[in-house]
């Protein structure tokens, strides 16, 4: 067997070398920036938050449906809602409006005296046609009248565009509101554009307003109601989200 020569077998092995990146200092320092950004961040989230999470503000003239009115109010609010969509569609298809009388045959609330006409003030409701601005008699037994109401000016200048309303009053629960259900109509051509908006005065007993645009009715005490949908409820518990 060859034998390596004495020089190379003696020879020692060669000595490793380490290399140092020549970014490393960078890296530190970018990640400890980076850290302290993280911690800004979420210090001024904390800090900035809103404590106590309210509902969305109303206008002067306007009142929350979930925090603004009582028991009672609230609960005739929740059915004109509904109503208020089903006499728009009855409108859409007929072209008429749900009379007293129908929403009885109907069973329509809260117009349909039952249960919850009695337990929520026996409210008396009566139906405005658009452009007469004057509500309907009532007879001995409390139904709305039928009889023809002379047109007004300003049915005439709109050619019977306006609103039609439903208005309820005397009902004899404490703290009880009057109410208006307006429904705003107007057609042009084959386009409906029918929308209802809720209308409650503190005064039961209040009279009917005559002209129920919405400066009329604020200069007589009448307040909207705001019902909220679902993005507005989420803003009321959570806030306002970015």
């Amino acid at each position: 067997m060859a034998s390596l020569p004495l020089n190379d077998r003696d020879a020692a092995p060669p000595a490793g070398r380490v290399v140092n990146p020549a970014s490393g200092r960078w890296e530190s320092l970018a990640m400890v920036l980076l850290t302290l950004g993280v911690i800004a961040c979420v210090a001024g989230y904390l800090l900035l938050r809103p404590r106590e999470v309210g509902p969305p503000a109303a206008l002067s003239w306007q009142v929350r449906s979930f925090d603004g009115l009582n028991a009672v109010d609230q609960a005739i609010h929740s059915a004109l809602l509904p109503a208020g969509e089903e006499i728009i569609w009855n409108n859409n298809d007929t072209g008429g409006w749900i009379t007293l009388e129908h929403a009885q045959k109907i069973v329509l609330p809260p117009f349909y005296r039952d249960a919850f006409w009695k337990g929520n003030g026996e409210v008396h409701w009566q139906l405005i046609l658009p452009g007469s601005h004057q509500a309907h008699a009532r007879t001995p037994d409390g139904e709305a009248a039928s009889s023809a109401q002379s047109p007004s000016q300003v049915s005439q200048a709109t050619q019977g565009q306006g609103a039609a309303v439903y208005y309820g009053s005397g009902g004899h629960l404490p703290g009880q509101s009057a109410y208006l259900l307006v429904i705003g109509h107007a057609h042009a051509g084959v386009m409906w554009a029918n929308q209802a908006t809720i209308w409650v005065h503190p005064d039961p007993n209040a009279p009917y307003p005559g002209i129920v645009k919405p400066e009329s009715l604020v200069s007589k005490g009448w307040r909207q109601v705001i019902a909220y949908d679902g993005n507005s409820e989420i803003e009321r518990v959570k806030g306002t989200q970015p």
